[in-house]
């Protein structure tokens, strides 16, 4: 068994133990130590596992040491963070092309934008930050609307109907990575932000910092889902 599928099962496990009420909100979990004695592994994978919660929002680490359970993580949240198999699969899948496509529109839309592009962008942008300081809102149509408003600045018709051709899975992948966010501010500014620096790379025409951003975004997108897969 990898070390990536044991910290996935770990993770999964200490998810479970938080949402059965062993680990309540705001309680500070065992150190990795125990934890590693407790699953009879070494500390990376344990290491790992935690991570993997801290990137879903459902534990945070603390001045001083330790890792801590949301102040407020609730079942709203937890049951957000389940998602069927089948979808879990596809999902799986999407990521792994939008690892390679995203990229590489945010390179393009960098070169190719138009001002009235990037107009769009900024639009979109400031309608994703109106939503994410709402506890009520998830922010999912801005966000859609700011990654199709990138793929459009490519000005590639191959691009932009790939988008538009896994628009359903796309809209599924990110209601479950920003329903994980809700109640939660430093997540949501910090998704903010990943976005800010990619329209920021965009609007300075800097391709490869574009492109880099956007990957950061996406790597930070799928620690989220790793709790599945």
């Amino acid at each position: 068994m990898s070390k990536e599928k044991l910290s996935q099962i770990i993770s999964r496990d200490l998810l479970n133990m938080i949402e059965s009420g062993k680990f309540p909100p705001g309680s500070k979990l065992p150190t990795e130590m125990e934890l590693a004695a407790h699953f009879g592994v070494s500390r990376i994978p344990i290491r790992e596992a935690l991570s993997v919660l801290r990137a879903a929002g459902v534990i945070n680490s603390r001045q001083g040491g330790g890792s801590f359970v949301e102040e407020r993580i609730g079942s709203p949240i937890l049951n957000n963070l389940r998602i069927e198999n089948d979808d879990a699969e596809w999902i799986k899948y999407l990521f792994e092309m939008r690892k390679i496509l995203e990229p590489e529109a945010a390179y393009y839309a960098a070169l190719r934008r138009t001002p009235e592009q990037l107009e769009r962008m900024r639009q979109a942008l400031q309608w994703l930050e109106v939503e994410l300081a709402d506890d009520s809102k998830i922010g999912m149509e801005p966000d859609m609307e700011f990654h199709r408003s990138i793929f459009l600045a490519t000005h590639n018709p191959v691009m932009i109907q790939a988008m538009e051709n896994l628009s359903s899975l796309y809209e599924r992948s990110l209601k479950i990575t920003l329903q994980s966010n809700l109640g939660l501010k430093k997540k949501r500014k910090a998704v903010y932000k990943e976005h800010q620096d990619i329209l920021l790379a965009i609007e300075m025409e800097e391709p490869e910092l574009a492109k880099i951003q956007c990957a950061i975004h996406l790597k930070n997108a799928e620690k989220k889902l790793s709790l599945f897969f």
